[in-house]
């Protein structure tokens, strides 16, 4: 028990009554997010992975077959907060990882606080806070409905990974800084790293890992769900010239010709080996914090970020993106076992889904798929409005949102018929969507509603460029896949509960991930996240 001595006999009495009537609850809830995880991932992998890793959750598990994203855009920031939060971009307010703030004049990042300060380093990557969240998250409602006497904690390599989940009310998120491979916080949580994240840093696992090199985990022959290893639309690593195995990570290393930003730790982002390193880190955080060791319900909101960032550099049909999994697999089984031999399974509550999908490489399915040429478009656009009034009344372009100046001179309704003739004949535009008024969207009412849940008033742009399915923009001629999109390959992603309370079985009704947050609140009987609109999945508690 936490703190009892400090308690008076009445309030002692008291919790120990609703200690003794609680006590099917779960000493741990683990939330997992595979960041960039299709959901096609689990079956065409299916015969290369362990029986204790995802095999296990699958077969003795809840699992959603039919779970999607509710809205667009389908990027990180909105899919972490969505899950914590039981609502959509439009409540919860992470409308991207970036947008245009038009009171601020600027693009904002969706974690970054100015007013904070970076604990654990002497970079400014710990200037990060939850402060542009509009709603609550599943941690927040569990430290209100305890007391704060729950441990709630965020941790993945990026900050939004950890920081969006966990919310305001936690007891700490820490994220990776790629300028020194540390764990570090910031000064919103905490004025210094608790002892056990300065021992964790102090073994400096990343200098370790990149000792390594990365070879396929399996005979190469194994990997024939995938295509051949040496093929185009794959992004070598830095300073490179084929994307290739095996990869000498200390070699790649200790190139010198780092641009402003990149730096040695930021290769260990797109390897297998920031994922091992996220677990290792989430173990020493449940040891140093204590978590799940008691019959308060602690909360660990733990996301593995490296898959996105090979996902991003290979593409979805890579070998370096199966191997990626493969290894995340075995990463999973040696967890499970952990809070296995820790805890007990039957004590711990998980559910495990991804943040967002992944889009084809045009290269490979070309037609009808292609690349949205973003430059050529956004100053083609200009130049026409230009033309035709006399200036330019876009103010930015981001997120294929065009914010324009807000100003009574302009007539809105002429700008955006010419912002729909130009765009017209543009490859890849599907159509023109006035953010303010769905009532003309016309595309798919489906597409629609997904899009208008992404919009937020005060912070979305005023037309979205909608693309055809398959297109996306054309930075990724270079390499790789990326997502964002309304449509069913970035929406579709694993949805599983397991654990404790949790009755196997398999659902394949369409399940929002909206959903997920009211779900674990009802498995913990407390109040549903304040922008929650999901509904509780019905068959995932036992009764």
């Amino acid at each position: 028990m936490r703190n009892l001595k400090l308690l008076p006999l009445t309030i002692l009495l008291l919790f120990f009554t609703t200690w003794a009537f609680g006590q099917q609850r779960p000493r741990l809830v683990v939330g997992i997010i595979v960041d960039q995880m299709r959901y096609d991932y689990l079956y065409r992998y299916w015969d290369d992975l362990s029986e204790n890793g995802f095999k296990r959750l699958l077969q003795q598990g809840y699992v959603v077959h039919n779970g999607h994203y509710q809205y667009a855009p389908t990027l990180t920031g909105p899919g972490h907060s969505s899950v914590y939060t039981g609502s959509s971009p439009a409540l919860h307010g992470i409308i991207g990882n970036e947008w245009y703030s038009r009171q601020e004049k600027k693009r904002v990042y969706c974690a970054e606080d100015q007013q904070a300060n970076t604990v654990g380093s002497n970079s400014v990557e710990g200037k990060m806070s939850p402060r542009r969240l509009t709603a609550t998250t599943l941690a927040d409602q569990l430290e209100l409905a305890t007391n704060r006497r729950s441990k709630t904690i965020g941790i993945a390599l990026k900050d939004r990974g950890a920081i969006l989940p966990v919310g305001f009310l936690n007891d700490g998120a820490y994220w990776y800084d790629k300028t020194n491979g540390q764990f570090i916080t910031s000064d919103f949580y905490r004025k210094t790293l608790p002892d056990w994240v300065t021992k964790f840093n102090d073994q400096h696992l990343p200098d370790q890992y990149l000792e390594k090199p990365w070879t396929p985990l399996l005979p190469m022959e194994r990997y024939d769900e995938s295509l051949p290893d040496e093929r185009p639309y794959e992004r070598p690593y830095l300073n490179t010239e084929k994307a290739v195995f095996p990869y000498d990570l200390k070699a790649i290393s200790q190139i010198k010709r780092f641009g402003a930003g990149e730096t040695p730790y930021g290769i260990l982002l797109a390897s297998p080996y920031g994922n091992a390193l996220t677990a290792a880190f989430a173990k020493a955080a449940i040891e140093g914090e204590q978590l799940g060791m008691d019959s308060i319900t602690d909360l660990l909101a733990l996301s593995f970020s490296s898959t996105d960032y090979v996902g991003h550099q290979f593409g979805p049909y890579s070998v370096e993106t199966q191997d990626i999994y493969l290894r995340l697999d075995r990463e999973l089984a040696n967890f499970l076992d952990y809070l296995d031999n820790t805890i007990g399974l039957d004590r711990v509550n998980i559910f495990l889904t991804a943040d967002h999908g992944g889009a084809d490489i045009p290269g490979y399915v070309s037609p009808p798929s292609g690349y949205f040429k973003t430059g050529d478009f956004e100053q083609g656009l200009a130049n026409h409005l230009q033309e035709k009034f006399g200036m330019n009344p876009i103010e930015f372009f981001i997120n294929e949102q065009i914010y324009l100046y807000q100003q009574d001179s302009i007539d809105v309704g002429e700008i955006e018929a010419e912002i729909r003739a130009f765009s017209a004949d543009f490859p890849g535009v599907y159509g023109i969507i006035p953010l303010h008024d769905f009532g003309h969207c016309a595309t798919d009412p489906r597409v629609c509603e997904k899009i208008r849940k992404g919009f937020m008033p005060a912070r979305s742009g005023d037309f979205l460029v909608q693309l055809y399915p398959g297109w996306f923009s054309d930075y990724y001629l270079k390499g790789g896949t990326t997502h964002g999109s309304p449509y069913a390959y970035d929406t579709h992603v694993p949805i599983i509960f397991f654990g404790g309370n949790i009755a196997p079985g398999d659902n394949y009704d369409p399940i929002w991930i909206e959903d997920i947050a009211p779900t674990v609140s009802e498995l913990l009987k407390i109040s549903w996240p304040s922008g929650a609109t999901g509904k509780v999945i019905g068959g995932v508690l036992k009764h």
